[in-house]
């Protein structure tokens, strides 16, 4: 099973209490980050988690390389990185890419 780690008390609250993820981020987005973490406890090992198509997980690259972009809705993504172990995953952060 992975293991998901979150980097803050806010991230672990907000998956934890969907009225905190909605005040966060809004009804969509909120919803949908509660979803994808859901689906990461959800499944057996890293390589499986790395495979579910309706995450399009994709590498980040640059100054971001090692980080791992999962897709929650429209500019809005989860941003994970691997953990101590291959079957930790260390949820960062949700951020809206294209936020000018």
């Amino acid at each position: 099973m992975v293991e998901v780690i979150f980097r803050t008390n806010q991230l672990r609250r907000s998956y934890e209490q969907s009225a905190r993820a909605t005040r966060q981020w809004g009804a969509d987005v909120g919803r949908k980050y509660i979803t994808r973490i859901s689906e990461l406890y959800a499944v057996r090992d890293s390589q499986e988690a790395c495979h579910l198509r309706s995450m399009r997980p994709h590498p980040l690259r640059g100054s971001r390389r090692g980080e791992l972009s999962v897709d929650l809705t429209d500019n809005w993504r989860l941003i994970v990185t691997k953990g101590d172990t291959e079957e930790q995953k260390i949820v960062n952060e949700v951020s809206n890419h294209c936020d000018y």
